[in-house]
């Protein structure tokens, strides 16, 4: 996963690949994908799984299919499947404290599921949080433009047309600077950081 970032592959299209065990893979089967990586990535078993396709993808899979891709996703990910074993053990220990990569703590962790999404949702928000930190201390680089909304990983950001610009640079800037700062400073193999901005008259646009 880490050569596939370094290297600009497409991750969910890697993936892809090897759930259905050849190189020519269509839109449609990215989107299975997809599934799977943000599905599997958080702990769901097959069951889960089907019903997060469906819920969220609007993909239909049978109960072996799930399972299936399940086995193949681990197996193309081995330190993915060590870690959320790791997790199981601990978890089966009753442990119930878990922390973001720069070390912030969330206690009275029951579930294997919020165990396995609190390091990566968590970080990435430690991330959002530290890019939103630089906005403010460059505010005076783009004076007038204004962060309005905060979702998940994206900031809007308001300013005058003739701003825009500027705004994307001085935002995408901030963006990659506070991820890095997490991400670079916490791990041995450096991952780069990529950041899309866009300008829009609204945030559906944006999309």
């Amino acid at each position: 996963m880490l050569s596939a970032y370094a290297e600009g592959r497409d991750l969910h299209r890697l993936t892809a690949q090897s759930l259905l065990g050849r190189e020519e893979t269509s839109e449609d089967d990215r989107k299975v994908a997809k599934a799977v990586n943000f599905g599997l990535l958080y702990g769901m078993g097959a069951k889960g799984l089907r019903f997060y396709a469906l819920k969220s993808y609007g993909i239909e899979m049978r109960f072996e299919e799930a399972s299936l891709y399940r086995k193949r996703f681990f197996e193309t990910y081995p330190g993915l499947k060590k870690w959320h074993d790791n997790e199981r053990r601990t978890c089966q220990r009753g442990e119930t404290e878990t922390r973001t990569l720069i070390g912030r703590r969330r206690a009275d962790v029951q579930r294997l599921t919020d165990r396995l999404n609190t390091p990566v949702q968590g970080t990435a928000a430690d991330g959002l949080k530290l890019a939103l930190a630089l906005l403010w201390e460059r505010r005076g680089e783009c004076a007038g433009a204004v962060p309005v909304l905060v979702c998940h990983d994206e900031v809007v950001v308001e300013c005058d047309a003739e701003q825009a610009v500027d705004v994307k640079v001085w935002l995408g800037r901030a963006m990659i600077e506070g991820m890095d700062a997490v991400m670079n400073g916490t791990v041995e193999v450096l991952v780069a950081v990529e950041v899309e901005a866009r300008i829009a008259r609204s945030w559906g646009e944006g999309g």
